[in-house]
């Protein structure tokens, strides 16, 4: 916590303001500064008379509040430095490799709902920014289990424990601090421990629950109310909630949700890879068999009572089967909020681990399989219509890839921009609408491997 005066233009007076970061981690740098007691009229004088700091001042006011002049308390940022510094800070320096961000557990007395499958506390890797009302909450990935085999199968890793979750990550995606135009947010992960997609209500484990827990959806609403308490979560004016594979399929349950939380904020989705519809399995030549959970449309009414799910009310009493609305397909025409949606035209891990594709075939495929694949592309296609349309307010990063969460700053690249870019053009509202997708069939994204 410090005390910062901040000189916000040449020809505005100080203001004064508590708990401001001035985000060396986040990639400020000090330009100049003096040792001393000073008062703040001396502070933003100084400030003022300095040239380069002026010139900083001059473009916080078109840049937005990351560049100014400051007065920082009793700080330790600067060796042996005396109480009372003035600083000119200037987000002109590159933003850090890598940032190690650490563990939170959540506490059993305040979060006694919050457990991961064996029981173990959940926990949540927070990056705060105190001078940011900004954040970008990310559901991770990870599967999904809803057979005792299956769920066996997740013990002695961190899809199952918080005793197996590393002490510290590097955030990635959306999250990841190269992000220039969203590494000034409070960026906030929750690890996946849960295998029922986000959406687990489960308080109590049973013989029907195969002795585990499943309370993703408690889960979220734990750390939210931790992050409210101690992080100003309360006070969001913007919240991004993304996620990938499993995460992404856990943004559209939970978005409306957390939007009718936080009132004051805008609160969009960004779900990557997590676009899904039933299963109608591959069963030509070479097919395989389900490697992960059963996505026919049959399976998920199991699904919903085995999780307690969390589904949309309007969309469960509408399709009479609630199940159905933890797909996003299905629970799309009921979300109200916005969304920009980042989906690969033909899914890897779906069509491989869902949709019984035989991987040996990679990349040489038989007809069988792309005549499959164009199906499915065409199944996509269809699903995203809604949001391309031109009155609809979402966009949509879409490339003709096989790829699942291969995202990243390099690749695919559609119209020359990736899915960060196009995110920020959206977000930002630098252009008007951006609805990315490629129309050259399947698997012809130049900037994929295939």
């Amino acid at each position: 916590m410090v005390l910062v005066k901040l000189c916000s233009s040449v020809s505005s007076p100080c203001k004064f303001t508590k708990n401001i970061d001035i985000g060396f981690r986040n990639g400020s740098s000090v330009i100049d500064y003096k040792l001393g007691n000073f008062t703040e009229d001396q502070c933003c004088e100084m400030c003022m008379s300095n040239v380069r700091c002026a010139a900083a001042a001059l473009l916080d006011k078109t840049h937005g509040s990351h560049e100014g002049c400051w007065l920082q308390s009793e700080t330790q940022l600067i060796p042996h430095a005396a109480k009372g510094i003035t600083l000119c800070d200037s987000k002109r320096k590159n933003i850090p490799a890598v940032e190690h961000v650490k563990l939170t557990l959540l506490d059993k007395d305040d979060h006694p709902n919050a457990k991961c499958m064996d029981g173990s506390q959940a926990g949540f890797y927070l990056a705060s920014n105190l001078s940011s009302n900004s954040w970008i909450i990310e559901l991770q990935g990870g599967g999904e289990c809803a057979t005792k085999k299956n769920c066996d199968a997740r013990k002695g890793s961190p899809l199952f424990s918080s005793n197996f979750f590393p002490k510290t990550v590097v955030h990635r995606f959306l999250n990841a601090q190269q992000n220039t135009m969203l590494n000034t947010f409070n960026r906030v992960l929750i690890p996946y421990c849960s295998q029922d997609l986000w959406t687990g209500q489960r308080k109590n484990n049973s013989e029907e629950t195969f002795g585990y827990y499943f309370s993703g959806h408690l889960i979220i609403d734990a750390v939210l109310t931790e992050l409210e308490n101690n992080a100003n979560l309360k006070d969001a004016i913007e919240i991004i909630v993304t996620g990938e594979s499993a995460g992404g399929i856990g943004v559209w349950p939970n978005v409306d949700w957390i939007s009718e939380r936080y009132v004051n904020a805008r609160v969009v989705a960004a779900p990557i890879a997590g676009f899904y519809f039933f299963a109608y399995p591959y069963n030509g030549p070479g097919h395989t068999g389900n490697r992960l959970t059963d996505f026919s449309k049959s399976a998920w009414p199991s699904h919903y009572t085995l999780w307690q799910s969390f589904v949309d009310e309007t969309c469960a009493n509408a399709l009479n089967e609630p199940g159905y609305c933890i797909l996003a397909n299905y629970s799309f025409p009921f979300v109200k909020s916005n969304a920009f949606i980042i989906e690969a035209q033909t899914d890897q891990v779906v069509l491989l681990y869902h949709d019984w594709i035989p991987n040996n075939q990679d990349p040489d495929w038989s007809n069988d399989v792309k005549r499959y694949f164009s199906e499915w592309h065409d199944n996509m296609t269809i699903a995203l219509e809604p949001s391309m349309s031109k009155d609809s307010k979402n966009g949509v990063f879409n490339p003709a890839c096989f790829i699942h969460t291969g995202f990243n700053l390099q690749s695919p690249l559609i119209e020359g921009l990736n899915f960060v870019q196009a995110f920020s053009k959206w977000f930002f509202n630098e252009v008007d609408k951006v609805k990315l997708q490629d129309t050259c069939g399947i698997l012809c994204n130049p900037t994929c491997k295939h």
